[in-house]
């Protein structure tokens, strides 16, 4: 009995003695869980910090928080260094979960733009805060009325109080309900809707499952960029390589061991499974924005045009992006290249011509060169009348030290290669069915244009031509229950 006696004493101090680092919890209490239910509207890598301990390396080695503000992109068509930092965060910032590069403007990581689990987030509340300049602000405006929803919620309330008591196991019960893993549509309807214009997804619809077989699946399923968890450290030597570490169609938790059969399947040395699973993308105006034709910064000011029809994607050779490069396609016999599809949006802005591969041939050289500042462009127009000719920005001196500040520019017009990951189309989900061997060979053929990708004719054509519509591909699942067989009755 003694025994019993001092264990149920020795549990009781150990309780007691942990309660008291989390204690007089609810809305004036212990920060760093009190953050946890959202009470005071932040939950930053400070306060995540109380419990996951390896919070500071994961904010280190997150691509995401670590992205370099200062990386050049056609389509934004930025320059930092001219333009400013501040500048970028007021038009940007709001893609940014903070921390990283951010930091320094008083903008701590918001863990809530991914992991708030009530969809009461307010990205354009955040938003707001970032273009009026208010960087401090931002992360606390998104979280108003979730805020006040956490508080009235009786659960919490309990989960409050009894915390006081017993912190952790309650902590841990309730966690997920109010700071889970990331869900699709704070990836989708937050920061990605800004792949919209150059991919066409449909995840910000209301009936995206009609476009994409992959619409139940949650996107930290397949994208694991990078991994943290309360104890462990992940130690990682560069964190922007963590950005190819996304699970294949074979992965052994998704469609491993599916086959459609020895011909279709040797095509997949050669052959991403999107090529053939992404037929037609939507074109005109979709949820979140409109399929961009082209942007052109010729003049000093993006001026778009659009895709207002369905969209065939173009199928080319890729082995990925690399650093310092453009989306532009890789070639046949370059190394690890597969055929992959993409959208295709033509892309116009000046660079200064110093790069020789770019003097060379500007619209189709991957370097991305050296862009003229867009402030520079406009400024070139001497006479005023909207359109900026060569003869005017070659001989353009903004700093009037006599001398043109860019004698060599060109005009790069340049077709640019976004990748296609998304709307996965199968027997009864997209626009289209996927692709048949019809739709690559043979006189219907009209999904590849073989000349282009580095052949001189279709590899598949013989003499006398076979007949590709009469030939299918099937798919078969291992482990798949067979097709069940009706028969009359016997009697």
């Amino acid at each position: 009995m003694a025994r019993l006696e001092v264990i149920l004493l020795a549990a009781a101090i150990f309780i007691f003695a942990f309660a008291g680092v989390f204690a007089s919890l609810g809305y004036s209490g212990n920060d760093a869980i009190a953050h946890h239910y959202m009470t005071e509207g932040e939950w930053s890598d400070s306060s995540c910090g109380g419990c996951h301990f390896t919070v500071a390396d994961h904010v280190d080695t997150n691509t995401h928080i670590q992205r370099d503000i200062d990386e050049w992109d056609p389509l934004t068509n930025f320059d930092i260094e001219t333009e400013g930092e501040e500048e970028w965060l007021e038009l940007y910032g709001a893609y940014h979960p903070g921390g990283g590069a951010l930091e320094e403007y008083g903008v701590d990581v918001d863990c809530m733009v991914c992991h708030e689990q009530y969809g009461m987030y307010d990205f354009e509340a955040r938003a707001m805060k970032f273009s009026e300049g208010d960087f401090e602000n931002a992360n606390e405006a998104a979280m108003i009325d979730a805020n006040a929803a956490v508080q009235k919620d009786n659960i919490r309330k309990f989960t409050y109080f009894s915390n006081a008591v017993t912190p952790l196991p309650l902590l841990l019960l309730f966690h997920d309900t109010v700071n889970g893993a990331p869900t699709k549509e704070s990836c989708s309807d937050n920061c990605h809707v800004a792949n919209v214009p150059t991919t066409a997804v449909m995840w910000s619809a209301p009936d995206y499952e009609e476009f994409d077989v992959h619409a139940e699946v949650e996107c930290a399923e397949c994208h694991e960029i990078s991994h943290s968890s309360l104890f462990v450290k992940s130690d990682v030597e560069d964190i922007h390589e963590l950005e190819a570490e996304t699970r294949s169609c074979d992965d052994a938790e998704c469609h491993a061991g599916i086959s459609h059969g020895p011909i279709a399947d040797a095509h997949l040395e050669a052959v991403e499974c999107e090529t053939c699973h992404i037929p037609a993308l939507p074109g005109g105006e979709l949820p979140a924005g409109t399929t961009l034709e082209s942007f052109d910064w010729s003049n000093g000011e993006r001026v778009d045009s659009y895709k207002m029809d369905t969209i065939k994607p173009v199928v080319a050779w890729s082995n990925g992006v690399g650093e310092d490069e453009l989306r532009i396609p890789d070639e046949k016999d370059d190394p690890d290249v597969k055929l992959a599809p993409f959208n295709v949006v033509t892309g116009i802005w000046w660079d200064e011509g110093v790069n020789p591969e770019v003097a060379e041939a500007p619209d189709t050289s991957k370097e991305s060169g050296d862009a003229i500042p867009v402030a520079h462009v406009k400024a070139a127009d001497a006479d005023q009348d909207g359109a900026v000719t060569v003869e005017e920005m070659r001989s353009y001196d903004g700093n009037a030290d006599g001398e043109a500040d860019y004698p060599n520019a060109v005009l790069r017009t340049v077709d640019l290669h976004y990748r296609l990951s998304h709307n996965i189309a199968g027997s009864e989900v997209g626009m289209a069915d996927p692709l048949e061997c019809a739709d690559c060979h043979g006189s219907t053929a009209t999904a590849i244009d073989w000349e282009v990708i580095g052949y001189d004719s279709d590899p598949a054509e013989t003499d006398p031509p076979t007949d590709f519509t009469t030939k299918t591909i099937g798919v078969t699942i291992p482990g798949a229950k067979p097709p069940e067989v009706e028969r009359e009755p016997a009697f």
